[in-house]
């Protein structure tokens, strides 16, 4: 019998059992609890801040070994191989950055890592809007709002845009006061001048940051397009009707099978220019009239001479206005 066969035959079996152990063995170069002749500790960053990232990953591709960040961000490991090697640390939403050193042996090297945070959507929606008029022909466009972040703040996003099929891009602009980037996309600024187009279409929100890290959005697609809006029927100028300074608004609903509440506006004239001077949101679909100011407030309509509009809202927000009817308050 060949015993030096068996030998190795039996060594092989151990080896192969042991392949996907838990690597627990302080002698192991690729357990965490290596026990080898150098050490390195350190601490990852935000970039150009002093703010910690904890739960970062810090892997050395030389032994394979990593270590995670702790709540301070603060990193070690105890005993590794002296000679070159290669740090990587990593986490989501941040790039990805690289040292390299020479350890020798015995020492301690400190090497922390400043990460730039990659911008990142905290949500997106995309309403459609539908205007009828009188002429040339119904208005239609959609409103896209974009929640952006970056860990490194707001102001390091350079640029935010909206993106279709991964084609078309539309520039967002950053509004203070709602802290949205946010953009009005027109149906002629589309290719075939329907915003119906984009039904069904993938759309994303692309972001870049000052140092050109970049984010991309889960795409999200258009809810509805609302075309049956409610008729004003009185006061309407087919009649030329004169009112009081708290007329009765009446109207027709949509024929829809949606739920949905009316917006109610109502706009003063003067010398061609529209001030709106009312508006009255989320009335029940179940009403066809109400009467100015519908809030017990007391207020009145001046003389002069209006227009009123009535918008069907959806559940999601999109809307379908009507045209103006107009009137004169004596």
């Amino acid at each position: 019998m060949n015993y030096s066969i068996l030998i190795l035959a039996f060594a092989a079996l151990i080896l192969s059992d042991c392949a996907d152990a838990p690597r627990e063995n302080p002698l192991d170069p690729r357990s965490p609890h290596y026990q080898g002749n150098a050490a390195v500790t350190g601490k990852v960053y935000v970039l150009n801040q002093n703010t910690p990232v904890p739960q970062a990953r810090i892997t050395c591709l030389e032994s394979g070994i990593s270590v995670v960040t702790d709540s301070n961000g603060e990193y070690q490991f105890g005993n590794i191989d002296a000679g070159s090697i290669t740090l990587v640390c990593s986490k989501e939403n941040f790039v990805p950055d690289t040292q390299k050193t020479i350890l020798e042996t015995g020492s301690s090297r400190q090497i922390s890592f400043g990460l730039n945070g990659s911008p990142y959507v905290i949500s997106q929606k995309i309403l459609t809007r539908k205007i009828d008029q009188y002429y040339p022909s119904p208005q239609y466009f959609v409103e896209v709002d974009a929640s952006v972040s970056d860990p490194n703040g707001i102001t390091d996003v350079d640029s935010v845009w909206f993106v279709v099929v991964d084609t078309l891009q539309y520039p967002m602009d950053y509004s203070p006061s709602a802290k949205l980037f946010q953009t009005t996309i027109f149906k002629y600024d589309i290719p075939t001048n329907t915003i119906q187009w984009l039904v069904g279409k993938p759309l994303t929100i692309h972001s870049k940051d000052r140092s050109k890290a970049r984010g991309i959005s889960s795409p999200f697609t258009i809810t509805r397009i609302i075309e049956n809006s409610a008729t004003p029927t009185s006061p309407t100028p087919l009649n030329n009707d004169t009112t009081g300074s708290t007329p009765v608004l009446l109207w027709t609903p949509p024929a829809v099978t949606f739920s949905y509440t009316y917006t109610l506006a109502i706009a003063r004239v003067d010398a061609g220019t529209k001030t709106v001077v009312w508006t009255y949101n989320g009335l029940n679909f179940f009403y066809e009239q109400i009467q100015f100011p519908g809030d017990g407030s007391g207020q009145t309509l001046p003389p002069g001479n209006y227009v009123w509009t009535i918008s069907v809202v959806d559940e999601f927000g999109n809307y379908s206005r009507s045209k103006e009817a107009s009137f004169v308050v004596k």
